[in-house]
């Protein structure tokens, strides 16, 4: 088996393309009707520093099918404007506990197993132990169902939906760096599109108050026959050895 020596990266591609939606399946609408096997949708994704450096991300995200009851998801990052890196994709296995038409953005605490692999290298999968502590983390750093407020109608791109403000805070020990802070959230939620969000604007704030950045996503493209981007054998992860022993 494969052993990697740090586990940061992978953390930080997760929660920085998930959505802050841990309760809008509490507002009992059908924004997640459209979230079949083998549907996707394409984003932009803009992350605006304090600084007012821009990147741009093209990210995919697709509910996979033919396999059985479980359930696949799959995002695929392509580094655009601004942005360094090879294009990745992100494959999760998802427990059972998962509701996909409660809500399908609210995924990442039910995380069984996952598959990474950076375009031109060989997939991972990365062993149980490790996918509890990055459950853990991404719980703990996006705690949107402490205030969720209903803002009326919205549009986007053509497309009418309904706006929701999402305020939380996080603190997440990640290996040894630890973040602590708070977010403010707009989405743009309809059923016309799979994962239900047409438009999403987040802030960042840190524990003193000083900004850490902001990031837009809107929708580019959608629909179905969604096929994974993971290529060639997958191999198995060890769980990295601390030097402290942890």
């Amino acid at each position: 088996m494969k052993r990697i020596s740090i586990l940061p990266a992978v953390l930080l591609l997760a929660v920085g393309a998930s959505a802050p939606a841990a309760d809008l399946g509490t507002f009992q609408k059908a924004f997640f009707s459209s979230t079949k096997p083998g549907s996707w949708v394409k984003y932009e994704q803009t992350s605006t520093d304090p600084k007012g450096k821009v990147q741009k991300t093209e990210v995919t995200m697709s509910r996979l099918g033919g396999d059985g009851d479980s359930t696949w998801f799959e995002m695929r990052s392509v580094p655009m404007e601004g942005t360094k890196g090879k294009p990745t994709t992100l494959k999760y296995l998802l427990n059972t506990d998962f509701k996909v038409e409660k809500n399908a953005l609210d995924y990442m605490k039910y995380v069984q197993t996952m598959i990474m692999q950076e375009d031109g290298k060989e997939a991972m999968e990365y062993p149980a132990d490790m996918m509890s502590q990055v459950g853990a983390s991404f719980a703990s750093y996006v705690d949107y169902g402490a205030n969720v407020t209903a803002l009326g109608p919205c549009s986007a791109d053509g497309k009418t939906g309904e706006k929701y403000r999402i305020q939380g805070s996080f603190d997440v020990k990640i290996v040894i760096v630890r973040m602590k802070g708070t977010t403010d959230s707009e989405l743009c939620m309809s059923e016309s599109v799979p994962f239900g969000r047409l438009y999403e604007k987040t802030v960042t704030t840190n524990d003193k108050g000083k900004p850490m950045g902001t990031t837009e996503m809107r929708v580019l493209d959608s629909g179905s026959g969604a096929v994974s981007a993971i290529k060639g054998p997958v191999k198995k992860v060890e769980m990295p050895k601390m030097p402290w022993g942890g």
